[in-house]
């Protein structure tokens, strides 16, 4: 009985702990933000547009290194399309497939013409 009793009010006393660093943390940092505010307010207008400057400077240089990034990427993807086509197999194999297609697409016309042509004819 006296160990649980011993046990709960260590819980109790550890819990109460917590809070109050919990409590003590949050209040550090609601004070370390109103000191940033207040810095922030006491900031001349030129201290804040060179802030401002620097942190759209920072921004900037990662789109553009972004940029830089996908247009080499997309220009060697381009490359290497072109290095594939150039080669003679892959370049018959590809023409043969277009005009494979051709073929049916006008086969297809054909029919269609001799269909209207025979619907004509019959009445």
């Amino acid at each position: 009985m006296k160990k649980e009793i011993v046990m709960a009010s260590m819980a109790m006393l550890l819990a109460s702990a917590a809070n109050a660093q919990e409590n003590t943390t949050a209040t550090q940092n609601e004070q370390q933000v109103q000191t940033e505010q207040q810095a922030e307010k006491k900031d001349g207008f030129f201290k804040r547009a060179f802030r401002d400057m620097k942190e759209s400077a920072r921004l900037q240089r990662k789109i553009d290194k972004a940029n830089y990034e996908a247009t080499k990427l997309e220009s060697k993807a381009f490359y290497q399309e072109q290095k594939r086509l150039s080669n003679p197999k892959v370049r018959t194999a590809t023409e043969k497939a277009r005009m494979e297609q051709e073929l049916q697409a006008a086969n297809e016309r054909k029919q269609a013409a001799q269909a209207k042509l025979d619907s004509i004819r019959n009445k």
